[in-house]
């Protein structure tokens, strides 16, 4: 199961946070707050005081908290009667901190939320989620800002609402609660040592939210080596001949279809030197055909090599098993897809070259402008600190057309290394976007100025150095 805690004093924007990382990824959202909330309101239905365990107690029993799905959102509800907008009056604040004081309602809705997460890829946060909730949880984060841009959050949104309060009294309540949160006997608002902390203070949510994803892919490269041999290890000694005897079959056509591609996309690749051999990198190409992979794995990748291919081309179990012969990896588009991610990083680890598109999707207009470039290779090449192989087809591809290709010199996102990717993601983004730029000049001089000859070009470069030497050797250009 998948189970992201994430923890934080109030207005961090930990239940919004949550579900834009829930939504993203295509996992439940568990809103704890909203439980505390929501015992607090029967409480104070019920006449009764949320501050006094006393009283609180003995009605537990009477409290059934479930979920509905309306449309895209999850709503609660308190024994079958929605209180998705009553719970989210501001006195809710307070009243939720004085009963979550109260053991017994603690452990009452922790039992809740351990049994819902042990069977269920969830997303939950709160004030205890990583340090009691869910102690053993593998990605766990403590979300945190300044009290007073808490606050100002806060304000706005109530604001927003038509509620009437003031800043000074919600800054106060902010404090407050943070004190009690932090002081309580049972289960206190802490950091824990495995948490990783995010000041949100001068963040967007965006950035909030790709700092998490970030960190959740990096977590997984970490110990997707380990994983993987270990899963590997398991299925076979399970399945060993029979899937020895399909795999060398499967094997045996991967061979064959790379012959094949080999034949019938013809393609005249310039500058293969350029590839680097026997390493990790990530090459990146322009996007025409779906056929357009066939020369890069068939005499760029080697046997070793890794492509992305859309996750649709493996619902066919015998396409399914040659493309992962020929070392395709599936990847679910339009969506945070952490499987592909591991698999990703684990082969960059592995000192294993992956082909990405970065344009995401064919030009199917079979122009040369490049279409937006999505930010995964910038975060894959910070990550693994892998160099990129920049690759262009001159121009729309085909069977047994005169393709060509030309590959551009690597290069590295040096600069960026040891900064947060979320900060950088955009910036990385352009540079590669214009390394691809300066490659499409490069290949449209070899092709229509010097008629796709090679000799052609690298005296057609020569005499520009020279030319270039000369007139900054007489003062004409600077």
């Amino acid at each position: 199961m998948i189970n992201i805690a994430i923890d934080g004093p109030s207005g961090a924007g930990k239940s919004t946070i949550a579900k834009i990382v829930a939504k993203t990824l295509g996992i439940t959202y568990l809103d704890t707050g909203a439980m505390y909330r929501a015992v607090a309101l029967h409480m104070v239905n019920c006449g009764k005081n949320p501050s006094v365990a006393d009283d609180v107690k003995p009605l537990l029993n009477d409290i059934n908290i479930s979920y509905i799905k309306n449309g895209g959102e999850n709503l609660i509800c308190l024994n079958g009667r929605d209180v998705s907008e009553d719970i989210r009056r501001h006195e809710m604040s307070k009243y939720a901190s004085e009963v979550s004081k109260i053991p017994e309602v603690r452990l009452f809705l922790v039992d809740m939320q351990r049994k819902i997460a042990e069977s269920n890829d969830v997303v939950l946060d709160g004030r205890d989620i990583t340090s009691y909730v869910l102690p053993n949880a593998k990605y766990k984060f403590y979300l945190t800002a300044k009290d007073t841009e808490r606050a100002k959050r806060r304000f706005e949104e109530l604001q927003a609402k038509g509620q009437e309060v003031s800043y000074e009294q919600i800054l106060a309540d902010v404090r407050d609660r943070d004190f009690n949160d932090m002081n309580r006997d049972f289960a206190p608002l802490k950091k824990t040592d495995d948490s990783f902390e995010i000041d949100s203070t001068d963040m967007s949510l965006q950035q909030v939210v790709d700092t998490i994803l970030a960190k959740i892919a990096e977590i997984d490269g970490k110990s997707n080596q380990i994983n993987d041999e270990k899963s590997s290890e398991d299925k076979q000694t399970k399945n060993k001949r029979t899937k020895v005897k399909h795999r060398w079959f499967y094997r045996g056509l991967a061979n064959f279809v790379r012959w094949v591609m080999g034949s019938i996309w013809v393609t005249k690749i310039y500058f293969k030197d350029n590839f680097p051999k026997n390493t990790k990198a990530i090459a990146i190409c322009n996007h025409y055909s779906a056929l357009d992979p066939c020369v890069i794995i068939s005499k760029l990748l080697g046997k070793h090599g890794k492509v992305l291919m859309k996750d649709e081309v493996m619902n066919n179990s015998f396409i399914g098993n040659i493309a992962r012969e020929l070392g395709c990896i599936p990847v679910k588009r339009g969506e945070a897809d952490i499987n592909a991610v591991k698999s990703i990083l684990g082969a960059l680890n592995k000192n294993q070259p992956v082909l990405i598109f970065p344009e995401g999707t064919r030009n199917r207009q079979g122009t040369k402008e490049f279409l937006p470039f999505k930010q995964g290779v910038a975060t894959f090449a910070i990550k693994a600190k892998a160099p990129i192989v920049p690759m262009l087809y001159y121009k729309k591809t085909g069977i047994f057309k005169r393709n060509k290709i030309m590959i551009g010199t690597p290069f590295w996102l040096d600069e960026f290394y040891g900064k947060k990717i979320a900060d950088v993601r955009e910036e990385a983004t352009q540079v590669i976007f214009d390394k691809m730029q300066e490659l499409r000049r490069e290949i449209d001089i070899l092709v229509e100025k010097c008629k796709g000859s090679k000799k052609r070009y690298l005296k057609y470069k020569k005499n520009q150095s020279k030319e270039l030497y000369a007139n900054v050797g007489d003062g004409r250009q600077k």
